[in-house]
């Protein structure tokens, strides 16, 4: 049943316009339905029918809709509770804004002091207000990820300038050439010197010159790239410590600078003549130092082929005109070079293509102080030359069949060499071993001379004996003066004896290994014959007892040395002098043993050339080829071997 309202009190009261104002903005019709199911009708009011038009009446503007809720509306989304509404609210759009915490873009001072922060630029003005000093604010920093980190670092490694850091030292460049100059200066330089670190003339000369020179560096560093030996424990341990070097790398940095060195050489002296005298002074001092660091070069290479020769002769044609102005360089130098040319006697062949370095007549132009060597500022080498030349003599002789070989002039001469040996005094201070060293020098002289004037036997040796009569005030006579003894030693039984020599026969020696055979070519020491007896002394014609007691001697003073004693780099020289009057194979096993010594300390490599003419020696030792024995500067030419003994 319908019933209409008869009371708009009724059907719009007060709490039912509250509540269709809140729930229904849009002013909807509602239909509300009594408790007995009966439909409600609205009391519709009554309108002035006189005051409304048709006409009036318009369309009311559609609510604009944004295009994101059309994106929106096509996506299914889920159907919310209750009745829809008939214009539904415009949906807001998501911004993914993220909730904004506290504020960390303040200045450092704000932020230290806690405040608020008005974020002004370039200062706070809060800090201004406040009269405290802002200091800033923090660089922005945005998160990124690792890869994006990283390509950001490479990219800046690659728009980064290219710097270039100079060498603190002309020609010393990477790590391999560290290596050549720490080898010089911590070793190299110590062997090549018996002075004290604190006077060697290798670093506080030729160093100081090599740093403002390039060519005289490059010399030092292929010296000392030359000497290094890394098949022994100190080279593998310079390839442990080194990492970022090869054997490889350091022989290719080794060929540059000593191809280097030599290239800037010949460029000063194609520029020798352009430019001023001053200039040209100093050069020379740098070209002396090259020459000194290639000479030594071919010491350490071990070079067989006379290369050390050629630096001597140019060494003597620059010396003569064009001497270096410092005159503690010039004592150096001439000391040093001059070593080398006497002892080149011992090695060059009269037959050889080069000619003669030495001479009798050398005098030292200007006292050599200090001295550093043994032999050229006392003196005692010029005895060497003297000696020297009267083998050349005695070689001539035998070669040509000049009977006698050893004529009155030579043993004269070699009578006055001897009293000279035996007034020489050394001069060296309390316990510098160089004192000791002198005096096994001076030994070695006289076995020079005692050897060099006793040539193998021959037919006209009675001659060579009979002719040494020394007047009054000469030194001792130097022919052998033990009786022969006989063929038969009682001790041991009969067996033939074949000579290798130039005369024929057989003979023995005493059991004390001290006799002489006479007429023979050679004489043999027996003990007891026993299977475990070592092998007989084989000793040569006319044998003294006299030089058996100097190799002895001389034995006795190398063996006191110690392996590192400084003073092993001077004693080359007398083992191979020594070493070749040692005829017993235990006397031939102490000169090896100093020999590798020797080599040990200094690490030159000609100590292994004169071992190789020892080890000939007594190989001829053994066959009995005294003449051959006796000229050992032949047997090095036949060797091949032309290296230089210091």
């Amino acid at each position: 049943m319908i019933h209409s309202a008869t009371s708009s009190n009724d059907s719009w009261s007060t709490s039912y316009g509250e509540e269709a104002d809140g729930d229904d903005a849009e002013h909807d019709t509602h239909w509300e339905q009594g408790s007995d199911d009966v439909l409600t009708v609205p009391k519709l009011e009554p309108l002035d029918e006189e005051d409304f038009h048709m006409n009036d009446v318009k369309e009311a503007p559609r609510t604009p809709r944004p295009a994101s809720s059309l994106v929106s509306s096509a996506t299914k989304t889920k159907r919310p509770r209750g009745r829809p509404r008939k214009h539904p609210l415009t949906p807001q759009v998501s911004t993914n804004k993220v909730a904004k915490g506290r504020s960390k873009t303040g200045c450092i001072t704000c932020r230290k002091r806690k405040k608020k922060c008005d974020e002004a630029k370039p200062r706070c003005m809060n800090c201004e207000k406040n009269a405290v000093v802002c200091e800033g604010y923090h660089e922005k920093t945005l998160w990124k990820s690792g890869r994006e980190r990283a390509e950001e670092e490479r990219q800046k490694w690659q728009s980064l300038p290219v710097i270039t850091l100079q060498p603190i030292f002309q020609g010393v460049d990477g790590p391999e050439d560290m290596v050549f100059l720490n080898h010089y200066i911590n070793h190299l330089s110590g062997v090549l010197t018996v002075e004290s670190q604190h006077k060697n003339a290798f670093k506080d000369m030729l160093l100081q010159m090599a740093v403002e020179h390039r060519g005289l560096m490059h010399s030092i560093l292929s010296l000392a790239s030359k000497h290094i030996d890394y098949d022994t424990p100190y080279g593998a341990k310079i390839l442990s410590s080194n990492p970022k070097i090869t054997p490889a790398t350091l022989l290719a940095r080794s060929e540059y600078h000593y191809t280097a060195a030599m290239d800037k050489l010949y460029e000063d002296i194609r520029r020798e003549g352009i430019k001023e005298e001053s200039e040209n002074r100093v050069n020379l001092s740098v070209r002396y130092g090259q020459m000194l660091c290639l000479l030594i070069q071919s010491l350490a290479e071990g070079s067989h082929n006379g290369e050390h020769r050629v630096h001597l002769q140019a060494y003597k044609r620059l010396i003569q005109h064009s001497p270096p102005e410092d005159s503690a360089f010039l004592v150096f130098i001439t000391e040093f070079f001059q070593f080398h040319i006497f002892a080149d006697e011992l090695i060059r062949h009269p037959d050889s293509l080069t000619a003669r370095l030495a001479t009798e007549e050398w005098e030292p132009w200007l006292a050599i102080q200090p001295a550093r060597l043994i032999g050229v500022a006392d003196g005692l080498f010029k005895y060497l030359t003297q000696i020297t030349s009267i083998r050349n003599t005695i070689r001539t002789n035998m070669m040509n069949e000049i009977d006698p070989v050893v004529d009155y002039a030579s043993l004269y001469r070699a009578a006055e060499i001897d009293a000279a040996i035996r007034e020489w005094t050394p001069h060296w201070p309390p316990g510098d071993s160089r004192e000791r060293a002198a005096l096994l020098y001076k030994q070695m002289m006289w076995v020079y001379l005692f050897r060099t004037i006793y040539p193998p036997s021959s037919p006209t040796s009675s001659l060579l004996t009979s002719n040494l009569t020394l007047g009054a005030g000469c030194s001792p006579p130097l022919s052998p003066t033990s009786p022969a003894h006989s063929g038969h030693d009682p001790q041991c039984p009969d067996h033939p004896v074949t000579s290798h020599g130039h005369g024929h026969g057989h003979g023995y020696g005493h059991s004390h290994g001290h006799g002489h055979g006479h007429g023979s070519n050679s004489s043999y020491s027996c003990s007891p014959c026993r299977d475990s007896s070592p092998p007989p002394i084989r000793y040569p014609p006319h044998h003294d007892t006299r030089i058996t007691v100097a190799v002895d001697e001389s034995l006795a003073i190398l063996d006191s040395f110690k392996p590192s004693d400084p003073v092993q780099t001077l004693l080359l020289i007398p083992c191979l002098v020594i070493g070749c009057a040692c005829f017993a194979p235990s006397q031939q096993n102490r000169i090896r043993g100093a020999v590798r010594a020797v080599h040990g300390y200094t690490g030159l490599r000609n100590c292994d050339r004169a071992l190789q003419v020892l080890e000939e020696v007594w190989r001829l030792m053994e066959r009995g080829e005294w003449a051959r024995v006796w000229d050992w500067q032949g047997v090095a030419k036949g060797l091949g071997l032309d290296f230089s003994c210091t």
